[in-house]
C-alpha cells in the first residue's frame, strides 16, 4: 500500500538531484569567486564570437547580450549528449536507491557512499564540459583514469546496495582497492600541498577534502561490511587460514600498485 501511495516518490527524488546540483555548484563558486567576477552592463555588452545558427534569421553577425548562447561545433555536441547522459545517470541511480529504500531491501551504508562520491562525478562532468569547451585536453587522460575507476567503484556500490546481493570478498576489495588507489594519487598529487601543508586556495582545499573524505569511507566502511559478513558466515575460515582471501588481498594489492604506476605516467 505504501508503495502504491508513493510511487512517484523516487522518480520525484531522482529528478531533483539534477536540477539541484548545477545550480548549488554555481552558488559555491560565487561565494569563493565573487571577488574576480565582473559587472555586466547588458545594455551595451555583445557576444561576437557567435556563429548564430540557432537564432537563424532572427540575428547574425555581432548579438546583443545573451544569458546562454552556443555555437554549432561537434564540441558542443559532445557536451550536450554528456549532459544527458550524466543527468539520466543520476536519475536512475537515486530512483534505483529510492525503490530499494521503499521497498526496505537497502544498504544504508552504500547509500552513504553512493552519495560522497556524486561530487566526483559530478567533478569530472564538470572538467570534461570545460576541456571539450576551452579545446584544453592535457588533463584529459588523468582525469579519464580517475572517472572510469570512480565508475567501477559506483556500479559495485550500487549492486551492494540491494541486500538481496550478497557481500563477497572481491567485491568489497573492489571498492576499497579504488579507494586506496585514489587516496595514493591525490595525496601524491594536490592534497598533501594543497591541505596538509596549506599552500592551496581555499576552493582547492574544499575540493582536496571533497576527493578525499568520500575515499575514506570508501576504504573504512566495504571493510567493516566484509567484516560483519564474515562474522554471520558460518563457512568462512579465520584470516590466517583463509588462503582464498589472503590471494585475494595479493591479487588486490597487485592491481594497485599496477593502476598507481599507470596513473602516474599519464
Amino acid at each position: 500500500m505504501v508503495e502504491l501511495t508513493f510511487r512517484w516518490l523516487p522518480a520525484a527524488c531522482g529528478g531533483l538531484g539534477p536540477v539541484l546540483l548545477p545550480p548549488a555548484h554555481i552558488a559555491i563558486l560565487y561565494y569563493f569567486w565573487q571577488s574576480y567576477s565582473r559587472y555586466v552592463d547588458r545594455r551595451f555588452c555583445s557576444c561576437s564570437c557567435w556563429d548564430t545558427v540557432f537564432k537563424g534569421t532572427y540575428e547574425s553577425g555581432i548579438a546583443s547580450y545573451k544569458h546562454l548562447y552556443f555555437n554549432a561545433t561537434p564540441n558542443t555536441l559532445k557536451i550536450w549528449v554528456l549532459t544527458v547522459v550524466a543527468i539520466i545517470s543520476l536519475y536512475e541511480c537515486i530512483k534505483y536507491l529510492m525503490k530499494l529504500l521503499m521497498k526496505r531491501s537497502v544498504r544504508y551504508s552504500m547509500v552513504i557512499l553512493f552519495i560522497s562520491s556524486i561530487f566526483s562525478h559530478y567533478y569530472a562532468w564538470w572538467a570534461y564540459v570545460n576541456y571539450y569547451n576551452d579545446d584544453f585536453y592535457s588533463q584529459w587522460n588523468h582525469q579519464l583514469f580517475f572517472t572510469l575507476t570512480e565508475l567501477i567503484s559506483t556500479t559495485a556500490v550500487l549492486h551492494l546496495a540491494n541486500t538481496d546481493n550478497l557481500v563477497t570478498t572481491r567485491k568489497a576489495l573492489c571498492i576499497v582497492g579504488i579507494a586506496l588507489l585514489h587516496i595514493a594519487a591525490s595525496g601524491f598529487d594536490q592534497f598533501i600541498s594543497n591541505v596538509l601543508r596549506g599552500e592551496g586556495y581555499p576552493h582547492q582545499v574544499v575540493r582536496d577534502l571533497g576527493f578525499m573524505i568520500p575515499d575514506l569511507l570508501h576504504l573504512l566502511i566495504p571493510l567493516g561490511l566484509l567484516r560483519k559478513a564474515r562474522r554471520e558466515s558460518f563457512t568462512t575460515r579465520p584470516l590466517f587460514r583463509d588462503h582464498q582471501f589472503q590471494k585475494d588481498i595479493m591479487a588486490m594489492m597487485f592491481i594497485v600498485a599496477t593502476l598507481f604506476i599507470i596513473c602516474s605516467l599519464l
